[in-house]
C-alpha cells in the first residue's frame, strides 16, 4: 500500500518542496491549504511531476477545517506542520520588517498569531493522532528562539518557542507510553520565503532557497532514526532542552 503524508501550507514555498520530495519518494501527498485554487495548483504541479497529490482545506485559523481533517485522510505516515504566519511585521519602514521592535507589538498581534501558530497546530496533531500510523513521524518546521541581533519577530519567535516546548513534552509522552511514533521539530536555516520577503543569497548567501530547505525537511523524515522530542538544526545538530546543562527534573 502506498504510504501517504500530509503537508500543512503546502501550496507554495517550504511545503511545497517538502511535498515534491516525499512524493518523488512514493509518498501519496494531501496538500493542506486555506485556499483551494491555490492547494489545487499546487496538486497540479505535483501531478506534473508524476506524485498522487489532493488537497484538503487546512485552515490553522478555523478549528472546524481542523476537526473535519481526520475524516478526510485517511491513514497518514507522515505529517509535516509547515503552515503558519509570521505575525504583523508592519513598520513606517517596510510592510515586511524583520527588525521591527519587539516593543512594537500589540497583545492583540501576539495572540493572533499565537492562535495560529501554536493553538491552531496543536489542534490539528490532537485531530490527527487516530490516523497516525504506529510508526508515523509528525514534523514540525520551527526555528531558533534565541536572541538574533538581526532578526527578532517577537509574535513568530515565541508561537515557535511553545511549539517547540510542545515537540519536547509530546515526544517525552510518546517515549512514555511506549508509543513507537516520533514527533520532532527541524529548523531549515535563513530561508527565503513570501513570509520574510528574503531572496535567495541575501546576506551574504546566508539565506537559502525553499527548495534546500525542503530536501532537507524530507530527507530527516525518511530517515531511519529516531528523532523522537528533538529539534534538529540545519546542520545536523539536535536539541534535546533548552534547559542548562546538568539540570535535574
Amino acid at each position: 500500500m502506498q504510504k501517504r503524508a500530509m503537508v500543512t501550507g503546502a501550496n507554495k514555498g517550504i511545503g511545497l518542496e517538502i511535498a515534491r520530495e516525499l512524493g518523488k519518494n512514493g509518498y501519496e501527498i494531501m496538500v493542506g491549504a486555506r485556499d483551494e485554487s491555490r492547494g489545487a495548483l499546487a496538486v497540479e504541479k505535483l501531478k506534473k511531476d508524476d506524485i498522487a497529490a489532493s488537497f484538503i482545506e487546512i485552515n490553522l485559523n478555523d478549528f472546524s477545517t481542523l476537526q473535519a481533517a481526520a475524516g478526510k485522510v485517511g491513514t497518514l505516515d507522515i505529517l509535516v506542520n509547515n503552515a503558519g504566519i509570521p505575525g504583523n511585521l508592519k513598520t513606517e519602514k517596510s510592510d515586511l520588517d524583520m527588525g521591527k521592535s519587539p516593543f512594537a507589538y500589540t497583545t492583540d498581534e501576539l495572540r493572533q498569531t499565537m492562535e495560529v501558530n501554536f493553538f491552531g497546530t496543536h489542534e490539528l496533531i490532537k485531530n490527527l493522532m487516530p490516523n497516525l500510523a504506529t510508526d508515523a513521524k509528525i514534523i514540525n518546521v520551527t526555528i531558533p528562539v534565541s536572541g538574533n541581533f538581526y532578526w527578532q519577530p517577537l509574535a513568530y519567535k515565541t508561537s515557535k518557542a511553545a511549539q517547540n516546548a510542545m515537540v519536547m513534552i509530546f515526544g517525552v509522552e510518546l517515549a512514555k507510553t511506549s508509543d513507537k511514533r516520533q514527533i520532532f521539530g527541524v529548523m531549515p536555516g535563513a530561508t527565503a520565503t513570501d513570509l520574510n520577503g528574503e531572496t535567495e543569497g541575501a546576506h551574504g548567501g546566508r539565506f537559502k532557497s525553499a527548495q534546500f530547505a525542503g530536501k532537507l525537511i524530507a530527507r530527516l523524515a525518511l530517515e531511519n532514526k529516531n528523532y523522537n522530542g528533538c529539534i534538529i538544526n540545519w546542520d545536523g545538530t539536535e536539541i534535546e532542552s533548552y534547559e542548562p546543562a546538568g539540570f535535574v527534573t
